[in-house]
């Protein structure tokens, strides 16, 4: 009895944590930079409270050791043209600057409280805004992705 009650318990459970957050389908999601910067999208889910990307970012180049993909300001996702339109990315305990070394790839969840709102169709994932991709210490990435629903 005690096995069923948990198995049906873990389902409840289960389906509460599906219901408050809803994986999005996507169109496009990865970019490469002259400075050697790769980075895919892998996921993005939409919970009540925040948005989670699952990224992956590569790194090879001939002209530099490592870059900070979240150098002087936080990443953010944008939808519009407004600060209103964004929302930005919670730091990384262990790497806030998400510095990524040559010839290593790291992938990891982003999160972004607050929610992209219901409508929204496009969106872009922006790292160090005003940058250029071949910058050498903290390249410019932006990530166009449509949102299919």
């Amino acid at each position: 009895m005690l096995k069923n009650l948990v198995f049906i318990t873990t389902m409840f459970f289960n389906s509460i944590a599906l219901a408050e957050e809803q994986n999005v389908l996507l169109s496009g999601g990865q970019v490469s930079v002259p400075v050697g910067l790769t980075v895919q999208v892998k996921a993005l889910t939409v919970g009540s409270d925040a948005t989670k990307v699952r990224l992956q970012a590569s790194f090879d180049s001939h002209k530099t050791n490592f870059v900070n993909m979240n150098d002087q300001e936080n990443a953010y996702i944008s939808w519009g043209d407004g600060e209103q339109d964004r929302l930005h990315m919670r730091q990384i305990a262990d790497n806030k600057w998400m510095r990524v070394v040559n010839g290593t790839t790291m992938e990891g969840d982003l999160i972004f409280p607050g929610v992209i709102p219901a409508g929204v169709t496009k969106i872009a994932l922006v790292f160090n805004a005003g940058n250029s991709g071949d910058d050498t210490n903290a390249p410019g990435v932006t990530i166009p992705l449509e949102l299919k629903k």
